[in-house]
């Protein structure tokens, strides 16, 4: 079983349809070849009577090309004639399938291109597709045409299904990023984890259907069609209309990464694929900021942005990541190789130069309890108390800006002397360390009226999962006293944390847990103030809980 299908139900990411139209007679007449040619002979008939192109022949029979070029159906072809560069440096003796196979495309598709392209006047800017989706220049005056980086010989030799130029060498190859990528041994495992995405698509709408045989659909010409998954989400570096730029790491600098990557996506042993989602984890995350569209950077001299453009299971965004100053010359470190390419540049370095992307913070908003901020529903409880939420105008500028967003949850006791008792649910927490943080408000950031500001008293507790899959509890301060006259952001620091150890370090990941399963990390906050104490507010203003990673770097 690949991995792209192991972690389907964990990594859900929203892939654009594919929708093609039927060809109509419009579309095909283009294809056809121009009456106007006037000619009787079809281009495998030039080719294979000109002794100059003998060369070429052996080739096009190689591949197939003498039945294509022999058909009645309008193509241009440039042929290098014999001696050219190409023909010296890759032999079709002792040939297996795939290297026939890169000689049909990078060199005979590279040369061949549909439809009629005369060489008429001047000519400047003329990029042609050719039949391997490459786009080559075809250029010049009539004194000198120009075909890529080869001169043009002979030009307009009229067929009856298209028209043939003889050019001196034939046209250089140039990959593009995903192809270079399969060529470069030095960074297979990053390459062999991308491939891992491949996956054929049956295309329906243009396979031509043949007889029903017992109530099944039966297809006379099956149109198969290959994608990968991680092209729509990360860059499509496989496309020729693109322009990308790409940092790859090598297989020394992988193979460092995710040693430290896997660490963060550690899964509860009770989970049959734990070793295998943590694998694709990892290494999903490791591959998501690798890729810049050269067409959205402003100023690629001064940043760069990542190209990313999909959700998982609708409502967690894949974050652009941008690198600028530092960051942005950390990308270079190490720099092995760069690769001038059709789409693009790119870069292979011997080291990973990216912080861990995914140890990111956690935010849980102080008014999510109510189920009406970010979409949020009712699931999160609180007890023993009355709510509300207060906005802070944001004409209160000082006041607005020390807040997350101006919304504040404020949660009042029930009873006189009661206490009010929250728990916020904190998702997709990784197998990491994390400061636990709590930010309260002053009472007059609410109510500018309020003059008589006192401190709140609260117990905190942190629950989580064990490695087996286990609730756990851990107590993170006991009658923790806040600061009333600022916004106060407080670290819970563990009951049985070592001397100067501020954070909590979770044994199991929850990232995407899937449908169904609910997250167990909560942090309970639990007013602490006796029913005598009138020292202390018994109210609780919350702007935010969040996790603050703690990393290594």
């Amino acid at each position: 079983m690949k991995r792209k299908n192991i972690v389907l139900k964990a990594l859900t990411c929203s892939v654009a349809a594919l929708a093609f139209t039927a060809c109509t007679d419009t579309w095909d007449s283009h294809y056809e070849p121009k009456p106007e040619l006037n000619a009787t002979e079809t281009l495998w008939d030039l080719i294979e009577a000109d002794p100059e192109l003998s060369e070429f022949a052996a080739y096009a029979k190689a591949t197939g090309y003498d039945v294509i070029l022999d058909q009645n159906r309008a193509y241009t072809i440039w042929v290098p004639v014999n001696g050219a560069d190409y023909y010296s440096a890759h032999s079709l003796e002792g040939i297996t399938d795939s290297l026939l196979k890169a000689y049909q495309f990078e060199f005979v598709e590279n040369h061949v291109a549909d439809y009629v392209h005369n060489a008429s006047g001047n000519m400047s800017d003329n990029q042609i597709k050719m039949l391997n989706g490459k786009y080559n220049r075809f250029e010049g005056s009539p004194s000198s045409y120009t075909f890529k980086n080869a001169e043009v010989a002979a030009t307009n030799i009229a067929a009856k299904n298209g028209v043939l130029h003889k050019i001196s060498n034939n046209a250089i190859f140039t990959p593009n990023i995903w192809e270079q990528l399969e060529k470069v041994d030095s960074i297979s495992l990053l390459c062999d984890f991308l491939k891992s995405y491949d996956e054929l698509y049956f295309d329906e709408l243009n396979s031509v259907q043949g007889p029903t045989v017992g109530g099944e659909v039966t297809y006379l010409d099956s149109v198969v069609i290959e994608r990968n998954e991680w092209f729509n989400r990360f860059g499509q570096i496989n496309r020729e209309d693109s322009s990308y730029t790409m940092f790859a790491p090598t297989n020394k600098a992988w193979r460092e990464m995710y040693e430290k990557a896997k660490t963060y996506f550690v899964y509860e042993t009770k989970n049959e694929l734990a070793d295998s989602l943590q694998d694709v984890m990892a290494k999903d995350f490791m591959v998501r900021h690798l890729v810049f569209s050269n067409t959205i950077q402003k100023s690629p001299q001064d940043s760069l942005t990542s190209y990313c453009t999909s959700a998982i299971n609708g409502y967690i965004t894949i974050e652009r990541e941008t690198f600028k100053g530092d960051e942005l010359k950390r990308l270079y470190n190490n720099l092995v190789e760069t690769y001038e390419l059709s789409n693009g540049t790119l870069n292979i370095v011997d080291s990973y130069n990216y912080r861990t992307l995914w140890h990111d913070t956690l935010r849980v908003e102080g008014e999510s309890l109510l189920g009406e901020a970010e979409g949020l529903t009712s699931d999160f409880e609180y007890a023993q108390s009355n709510k509300d939420i207060a906005s802070i105008s944001k004409d209160s500028v000082d006041k607005y800006n020390q807040t997350r967003n101006g919304r504040i949850g404020v949660y009042s006791p029930s009873t006189p002397t009661g206490n009010p008792t929250l728990t916020f649910t904190v998702p997709n927490v990784l197998s990491a360390k994390y400061r636990v943080k709590v930010v309260l408000v002053p009472a007059n950031f609410i109510n500018y009226r309020d003059t008589v500001l006192l401190p709140n008293k609260f117990n905190a507790t942190l629950k989580y999962r064990d490695v087996t899959g286990k609730s756990k509890s851990m107590v993170m301060g006991k009658d923790i006293i806040s600061d009333p006259t600022k916004v106060d952001t407080i670290t819970l620091i563990p009951n049985k944390a070592e001397e100067g150890v501020d954070y909590f370090e979770f044994p199991v990941n929850e990232y995407l847990l899937g449908t169904g399963v609910t997250p167990m990390t909560e942090l309970e906050i639990k007013g602490r103030v006796g029913s005598r104490e009138t020292e202390f507010d018994r109210v609780l203003r919350i702007d935010q809980i969040y996790l603050e990673p703690v990393t290594e770097e």
